[in-house]
């Protein structure tokens, strides 16, 4: 489908510019036939009529707007992008399925009606996520098992539990006294309300 979706897009931008092309080479070759008086430009503005000349149609079943709005694919290469970022920021030293974990928690609480119902609102929601408060979300970039562990998230896989919270060991007792401990993965608990 992405394939197509190229392939329709170039094709779009090939007409446009041959049609262009052809307009403006319509109009030069139009003034060496009826040459037009640069004085009379200035003052006499209603005797110019210009004719565009079309060189070729596109049909509109040519492309699918259902298969190829572009705006929509950049929207969820932003989410993804975002989510493996946040993966990274938030377990860089974990395997892979811990990385999908940190991105099940933002999926579960997009789901939830308790928090934002956006991955960008979940991920900068105040004081949810350390790397934003501390800057480390903005000084990583995801590596390729953060892109692996998308792949595994977007391919159904939820060994989550339906964890909406999860942390590193720490002193804080908020997690443990506040919500329901579901498991360990690697150095991060993972819970729920």
């Amino acid at each position: 489908m992405k394939k197509k979706c190229i392939a329709g897009a170039i094709l779009v931008i090939t007409i446009s510019l041959v049609s262009v092309a052809a307009f403006a080479y319509t109009v030069t070759e139009a003034s060496k036939i009826y040459p037009v008086d640069q004085d009379s430009l200035d003052t006499e503005f209603d005797e110019i009529t210009i004719i565009p000349v079309r060189t070729s149609e596109i049909e509109a079943s040519t492309i699918d707007e259902n298969q190829c709005d572009t705006e929509y694919q950049d929207e969820e290469h932003d989410e993804n992008y975002m989510l493996a970022k946040i993966a990274m920021a938030e377990a860089e030293g974990e395997d892979t399925e811990g990385k999908a974990l940190v991105m099940r928690v933002v999926l579960n609480r997009v789901e939830s009606q308790n928090f934002p119902d956006s991955i960008e609102g979940v991920i900068f929601q105040k004081n949810q996520f350390s790397p934003i408060r501390n800057g480390r979300y903005d000084s990583v970039e995801p590596d390729e098992d953060c892109y692996r562990a998308l792949e595994l998230v977007q391919g159904g896989w939820d060994e989550s539990l339906g964890a909406t919270y999860f942390e590193s060991k720490s002193n804080s007792t908020w997690h443990s006294e506040h919500l329901e401990f579901l498991f360990r993965h690697g150095k991060h608990y993972f819970y729920k309300e």
